[in-house]
């Protein structure tokens, strides 16, 4: 077993103590002892890019060097190269769980440089095309100011000049611009462009194009081209999202990526794929990869807000039912509140771990020439286009309970929460609106069955039922028969080794399939499923002996999935438990503690004005009162104002 580390003693050791299994095998078990993620955490630390305060207060562009020197960084970390995580097909969603919780930005701008760009080329592209594939600092363009799921409404044309032997790209109006583009704002020297091409005043569809955006030894765009930054997000502002419009730029003939089609020289379309629905379909197929990705990037963002909150649960007292303080995670409420949501994220781990898995190796086929690959494909498709949506509202609501279950102390920035959030929020967006993308998979399940995604499960049952039936050596040695034996004996040991472990795995998903049930009562109704309130009663008291059942495993499920401090880099959820230690400093050490503003001297300027302001007032009023004394109201109307009879008037009353 590898060397994992214990925590540092502290409050959190009353839960720990009181866990029903060793949190370091059951970490093992979700990656994996050769894949443990430890090694990266150590090859990062040595990283300065990724040692920097990130609570410190930094400008727009202080956020956009760091996060750049950060995505330089990352192509020098072997351990998280693509030959480390896809040609070893070691766990690959471990990488994008890691960076995510660290730098999220940074990652996702490395994402779309280095692999979507790169991916693209290869998947759409031929060998004319590889020369781009290194020392390229690309973008991918396809969403339009006006157009985002609705990819074949798009306006950016790329019309063919006969004479010249090039595409000469248009945006007919702003609302053509491509839009969000990350890494276009600032940095990018090449794109992949989505845009119509026109043959001969024909429209052949959607086709993609890489496209020269800047100098690379000027950082400038190219005439005919106007590429501008889209200003500041509510989060992930390392990324430079981008817009770029194009008049009359002009490309060579070959920067069309002609695998699903190209255009000869005299201007005729080619292409291996007929039907244009399909030919569309697959040229977007890169995006597949990128909803898998969001997936799990969804789940690390949420097991870093739960790691947070659990911990503080654990650790901060309230409201004893008679007189000592306990800790929060002890009421039911808040058990309610946090432990759901770990038991989804759970979930989400298990299914991340297997279907990167498929993923990559579906993508590794893909590549290397592998027949017989569409049915995977399009199935591929559909659970990416359902659970990116799933992942993403789950951990949104996640992040949220995990922000107000933390109280006021969660809405600190130095916390994490808050960070949390905002970075989280445009997974539900990008790469697919979220309810575009579950009509996608609705489609696609009314149109065929289900190509049993989840045999590998039912498989391991039917396997531990088999038994030794071989009576003679030629019987036993028969390769098929000895390749039954190992997987027998594997399921055996898992199961043997991690029963007590798959005890508590079972609980989570219990809890999250009853939680995630209980939202769909009515339908259950509705449908004539059930009647009278057993079923409602049923339900909601099973998901509290649930919550109840996994309290006391709380804190050990969140340390078996949690980063390391120096990713967490929260206050609340430090893995010693010593909240309020952490707290005095954050507030102590934060640059406004003891200082005063530095516009100090108006506050006094202003004082003094209001002080004298305040004081002529109080003379006049007192002046009017010692004057107002024996005056009959003929009297006061020649002495005094309106106003100053209703200011005599008000102090009567």
């Amino acid at each position: 077993m590898l060397n994992i580390p214990d925590f540092i003693p502290g409050p959190l050791d009353f839960y720990r103590s009181r866990a029903s299994f060793d949190w370091k095998k059951l970490k093992l078990f979700l990656e994996s002892e050769r894949d443990s993620s430890n090694d990266v955490y150590e090859e990062l630390q040595k990283h300065s890019p990724y040692n920097k305060d990130f609570l410190s207060l930094q400008s727009l562009d202080d956020v956009r060097h760091v996060a750049d020197r950060q995505t330089k960084a990352y192509k020098n970390i072997e351990l998280l190269s693509l030959g480390s995580t896809i040609l070893n097909l070691r766990r690959p969603a471990t990488a994008t769980r890691i960076m995510m919780q660290l730098a999220p930005a940074s990652t996702i701008k490395y994402s779309v440089s280095n692999i979507l760009f790169t991916s693209a080329l290869i998947n759409m592209g031929t060998d004319r095309h590889l020369r781009y594939v290194d020392d390229i600092s690309g973008c991918y363009c396809l969403t339009e100011i006006g157009h985002g799921s609705n990819t074949r409404g798009m306006k950016t044309t790329a019309t063919y000049n006969e004479d010249k032997k090039q595409f000469v790209l248009n945006s007919q109006n702003f609302e053509a611009a491509k839009c969000w583009v990350g890494g276009l704002g600032q940095g990018a020297t090449h794109a992949i462009v989505y845009a119509q091409l026109i043959l001969k005043n024909t429209n052949y569809g959607l086709h993609a194009f890489v496209v020269p955006i800047r100098d690379p030894a000027t950082f400038l765009p190219y005439p005919g081209l106007t590429v501008g930054d889209m200003g500041e997000k509510i989060g992930l502002n390392g990324i430079d999202n981008g817009f770029v419009c194009f008049n009359g730029y002009q490309i060579p003939r070959v920067n069309l990526l002609n695998k699903l089609g190209d255009v000869t020289e005299d201007g005729k379309y080619v292409t291996p794929i007929k039907d244009p629905n399909k030919r569309h379909g697959a040229a977007l197929g890169s995006l597949s990869g990128g909803r898998v990705n969001i997936t799990c990037i969804c789940e690390a963002m949420g097991i870093k807000a739960l790691t947070i909150a659990i911990r503080y649960a654990g650790v901060r007292k309230q409201f004893g039912p008679f007189t000592d303080e306990v800790p929060i995670l002890e009421y039911q409420s808040h058990q309610y509140r946090l432990i759901p949501y770990l038991a989804a994220a759970y979930s989400l781990r298990i299914f991340n771990n297997y279907f990167t898995q498929i993923f990559y190796q579906f993508s590794m086929d893909s590549l290397t020439g592998h027949k017989g690959l569409s049915d995977l494909g399009t199935e591929i498709h559909a659970i990416s286009s359902c659970c990116k949506p799933l992942a993403g509202w789950v951990m949104r609501d996640a992040i949220q309970e995990c922000r107000e279950a933390c109280g006021g102390h969660g809405y600190l920035k130095a916390s994490g929460i808050g960070d949390v959030r905002n970075d989280h929020d445009a997974n539900l967006t990008y790469e697919g609106e979220n309810h575009v993308l579950i009509q996608q998979t609705s489609n696609w399940l009314l149109k065929i069955s289900p190509l049993e995604s989840v045999n590998f499960l039912s498989n391991a049952i039917d396997i531990l039922r088999k038994k030794f039936v071989a009576t003679t050596i030629e019987e036993l040695c028969v390769p098929e028969y000895v390749l039954s034996i190992y997987k027998w004996l594997t399921c055996y040991l898992l199961k043997t080794s991690y029963e007590q472990l798959e005890l508590e795995l079972q609980k989570s998903f219990l809890l999250y399939g009853l939680w995630s049930l209980e939202k769909h009562i009515p339908i259950l109704y509705q449908g004539g499923f059930t009647q009278g309130p057993a079923a409602v009663t049923l339900i909601q008291n099973g998901i509290l002996r649930l919550c109840s059942d996994l309290k006391d495993n709380a804190v050990s499920l969140v340390d078996a999935v949690a980063p390391p401090d120096f990713i967490l880099n929260s206050v609340l959820g430090a893995s010693d438990g010593m909240v309020y230690k952490h707290l005095q400093s954050s507030i102590f050490n934060n640059s406004y503690c003891m200082e005063r503003p530095k516009w100090w001297q108006e506050i006094i300027k202003f004082d003094q004005r209001n002080n004298n302001f305040t004081y002529c007032v109080a003379v006049k009023i007192l002046r009017i009162i010692n004057l107002f004394d024996d005056k009959t109201d003929a009297q006061l109307q020649v002495l005094f104002s309106t106003k100053e009879i209703m200011v005599y008037n008000m102090y009567l009353m």
